[in-house]
């Protein structure tokens, strides 16, 4: 059967021959593989050649131009994906269906605790399939499939693996990574390890931005940016006993370390009349996330379950926020969360679909100078069931989904919080012709509002800001709607999509006019808002022959979303891009080229600074060597940023302050076995 021949979460990138395989590329929702045409609302799916060459050290930096996807910045060590204009909390970041149970979502300088470089898969989603992970799947997940839970057998010379090494030119940076797997018939038995370090990047001029209406003195261009620096330390085990046909149960433990610099700082203190900078001795987050992870998964344990998978993991997370040698801010996180779900085949009127629940406890504390700015100690407890169905009948194709969320939250000296949101969606798909179709879909999201949101009192140096929560905040409510028209043919694919959300009671801290601490008191409150705007992909095969592949493209994105109470632009959000790529293999050859502009971005909300428009142009090749029939070593060279250009998020509290690296080439080599 079709559905038993799926992996359960994704085709392992490095195997010659896949058990099946149904479409080029294939998204994991739920316990099997599905095609990316399977879905009303866009899906982007990286593999792992695409892991390597898009060679980003975070997870924001790897999906960062991507249509309808930026990221914030906040230096080399912290970068999280913005989808559609939506960040923090309205952005769920899962490995394998988890929440990564980070702090990333409550600060711009939180790192994600996810190594990409190490990852199978990595998936962003939007609408209706969105509801099988989250309430605070509002603007999209993104799903990380990591290598740690071997999920199928080696092949039968008993062992598989790879090594890497890289080396980037605008930070020194030295990289070594590498996996290897061990096994027989029933067994398997996986080791990862990467080990990172980088100085302070180089950046093209000044590290501070000067505007039209403001008086400066000319200084001579500095060369890097303080407290840029990065270094990372990972490694998992994990072993796997298959059973049955394709069944099996995998365990694995892996540990992360970061540490790394957090910029902006020294201009903070600059303004309040000091006069050390921190320069080496600077601001810097020391982390650690230890997690474990059970895996079990089991193919057509009757006939009418095509697969099942539960999945539990923990993790003990810190991070310690240091001023030179200085603690400052602690913040500690450890949980736990279990999911389970069923896809099923024909039901009814149902052709197939998956059913779940999903139940997650953490404990949250933050003690320290900024503790405040994130709400009091507090534990929360999350219980949810999802269900996400795809009916075909003919030309059309129907997809519907919904989740039922409560969530309470016990704080410490203040009001604890008890609610359930309910989430709905339906998309439909018309196939107009063979290659032309026509998506539309409808969701209905609440988000319960995160204890920072409802708590905070305190403040919060990373985005300059004194943070005052409101504990009498409730349900966040979205009704978005999401059309997009496609087209796929041998030479000939595209997708345009555009869309509108609408919020009654948008949660975001507004500026009141106070101050407190020396720093501008933002209040969190619900105001009605709108998010629209387009995305654009269009890719033309060019030439095709046995040997030599040629593909042009054309990529676009915008969205624009307003504060309708007010009349005002919201802050952060990222211009329109517009760009061009090229892709050509030939033989062992692969190369690309990416050229992308950034608009100026005058729409701005109260008191924000425009930022100015950018060119960026990135180009990658490499050759690979056939060493022997298992045995492969590649060569690459990676060039970002080769017109050296002042490159500025709009989406960065700190842009202003701390631009991103100038031109830099990386090279590497990777062999494989």
């Amino acid at each position: 059967m079709v559905g038993a021949a799926l992996l359960l979460s994704n085709l392992h990138a490095d195997q010659e021959d896949p058990v099946y395989q149904l479409e080029d590329f294939v998204v994991s929702v739920g316990p099997i593989a599905r095609p990316l045409d399977d879905y009303a609302s866009p899906v982007t799916s990286l593999d792992s050649d695409a892991i390597r060459r898009a060679g980003g050290g975070t997870l924001g930096q790897l999906l960062d131009g991507q249509p309808g996807v930026n990221a914030t910045s906040f230096g080399a060590g912290a970068s999280r994906p913005i989808i559609r204009g939506f960040d923090g909390p309205r952005v769920r970041v899962i490995e394998s269906g988890l929440g990564s149970l980070d702090v990333s979502e409550t600060s711009p300088d939180h790192a994600v605790s996810v190594e990409p470089l190490l990852s199978d898969r990595v998936e962003v989603l939007r609408g209706p399939s969105t509801l099988l992970y989250g309430s605070s799947a509002i603007g999209g997940v993104v799903n990380v499939i990591g290598k740690e839970i071997p999920r199928e057998p080696v092949d039968s010379k008993g062992y598989d693996g790879a090594f890497e090494t890289r080396y980037d030119s605008v930070s020194e940076g030295e990289t070594l990574l590498g996996y290897s797997t061990v096994g027989g018939d029933r067994w398997a038995l996986r080791v990862t390890g990467l080990t990172r370090k980088a100085d302070n990047y180089e950046i093209p001029g000044d590290a501070e931005a000067y505007h039209e209406d403001e008086e400066h003195e000319e200084e001579e261009s500095g060369d890097e940016l303080e407290s840029s620096f990065v270094e990372n330390d990972y490694f998992s085990v994990g072993g796997t006993w298959f059973f049955g046909e394709q069944n099996y149960i995998g365990a694995s433990f892996s540990n992360y370390d970061a540490f790394y610099g957090v910029p902006g700082h020294a201009h903070h203190e600059e303004e309040e009349g000091e006069e050390e900078e921190h320069g080496e001795e600077g601001v810097a987050i020391d982390l650690e996330r230890k997690r474990f992870d059970l895996e079990l998964a089991i193919f057509e344990p009757f006939d009418w379950i095509q697969a099942a998978r539960v999945r539990l993991g923990h993790t003990d997370y810190e991070h310690t926020e240091l001023e030179g040698e200085e603690e400052g801010t602690v913040f500690e996180r450890d949980g736990w969360e279990l999911r389970a779900e069923l896809a099923h085949l024909e039901w009814a009127f149902i052709d197939e679909g998956v059913f779940g629940v999903q139940l997650s406890d953490t404990d949250f504390e933050a003690t320290g100078e900024e503790g405040g700015a994130f709400g009091v100690h507090a534990q929360t407890r999350n219980q949810a069931i999802f269900i996400n169905e795809h009916v075909h009948t003919g030309d059309l194709h129907y997809e519907f989904g919904g989740r039922l969320e409560a969530q309470q939250i016990d704080a410490e000296g203040a009001l604890d919080y008890d609610d359930v949101a309910a989430s709905l969606a339906v998309g439909f798909i018309y196939d107009i012709d063979n290659k032309n179709s026509i998506a539309l879909s409808l969701q209905h999201s609440q988000r319960h509002p995160t204890s920072s949101e409802l708590y905070a009192d305190g403040a919060h140096l990373a985005t300059q800001q004194y943070e005052v929560g409101d504990d009498g905040l409730g349900l966040e409510t979205a009704l978005g709607v999401d059309l997009s028209l496609r087209h796929e043919s041998e030479v000939w694919s595209s997708t345009v999509s555009v869309f509108y959300t609408h919020f009654e009671d948008y949660i975001y801290a507004q500026e009141t006019g106070a101050e407190l601490d020396e720093l501008p008191v933002f209040e969190y409150s619900a105001v009605a808002a709108a998010f629209y705007g387009v995305e654009l992909e269009v890719e033309h095969l060019i030439y095709d022959s046995t040997n030599t592949q040629v593909r042009i493209g054309l990529l676009s994105d915008y969205v624009k979303a307003e504060n309708r109470d007010a009349g005002e632009n919201l802050p952060r959000i990222p211009p329109l891009r517009i760009g061009g790529k090229l892709r050509v293999d030939h033989r062992n050859w692969a190369g690309g080229m990416l050229i992308r502009h950034a608009f100026a971005q005058n729409d701005t909300a109260l008191l924000e600074t425009d930022t100015d428009a950018y060119t960026e142009l990135k180009a990658d090749l490499s050759y690979t060597f056939d060493i022997d029939d298992h045995t492969a070593l590649t060569l690459f060279l990676n060039a970002d940023n080769l017109l050296d250009e002042e490159i500025r998020h709009h989406t960065s509290f700190i842009k202003d302050f701390a631009p991103l690296p100038g031109r830099n080439f990386t090279v590497g080599a990777r062999i494989a076995f």
